[in-house]
């Protein structure tokens, strides 16, 4: 009777834990009007977001961190998720974004991310990449960031992209392509760091499409 007891009461811990699994396909799907990101997902849900921002062939052995608590923590304060080994690594949603906006980075551009995070400028000797294969929605340009996403006035909807950073040397590299983010055409447009100062022109986004 008494094993009979434990059965039943191990099989109904393992149907809750199932019924209460977070689904993994809000990882990716478009988020529903009037609601915004969150850091309130478990690790499985926040690996599988963070993954969908670049190609396979670099988020299979990518390292996954989770971004810190504290916003104006450096990244390296985030807590790893899954650890990797080909120098690439994803960080899922940033909070109280109205859309999905993980990203996969290189070296060099995890160099500009801490730096600019950390209200540093960043020392970069060469190129940089950063994939986000999910898009992202920033405030209006030149608005000041609201402290609650609700109150934001207006919000920026970029379709999948690349960003690059250069070094200062070579910043002059992208004169002449087209800078207007409403033409439908690809452009390039400033990164700003989490301070919303804008760092030296080195950081660059490139996009070839944008979604309205």
């Amino acid at each position: 009777m008494i094993k009979s007891i434990l059965y039943l009461v191990t099989g109904l811990l393992a149907i809750s834990s199932i019924a209460s699994a977070e689904d993994l396909s809000t990882a990716t799907a478009t988020l529903p009007p009037g609601t915004f990101t969150t850091s309130s997902h478990s690790d499985e849900w926040k690996i599988v977001n963070a993954l969908s921002a670049g190609p396979t062939s670099i988020t299979e052995k990518a390292t996954v961190i989770d971004w810190p608590a504290n916003p104006k923590d450096v990244i390296s304060h985030g807590r790893v998720l899954r650890r990797g080994t080909n120098g690439w690594t994803c960080m899922p949603d940033i909070p109280g974004r109205p859309q999905h906006d993980p990203m996969c980075v290189d070296e060099t551009m995890m160099k500009w991310v801490k730096a600019t995070l950390a209200g540093k400028k960043p020392d970069i000797d060469r190129v940089g990449l950063s994939y986000m294969l999910m898009g992202e929605a920033r405030e209006g340009r030149g608005a000041t960031q609201a402290k609650d996403p609700h109150q934001a006035k207006e919000w920026f909807y970029v379709g999948p992209h690349v960003m690059i950073v250069l070094p200062d040397s070579a910043k002059d590299g992208l004169r002449g392509i087209n800078q207007d983010l409403s033409n439908n055409q690809p452009y390039t447009s400033l990164l700003r760091s989490a301070n919303g100062a804008t760092p030296p022109r080195s950081a660059m986004r490139f996009s070839k499409m944008r979604l309205l």
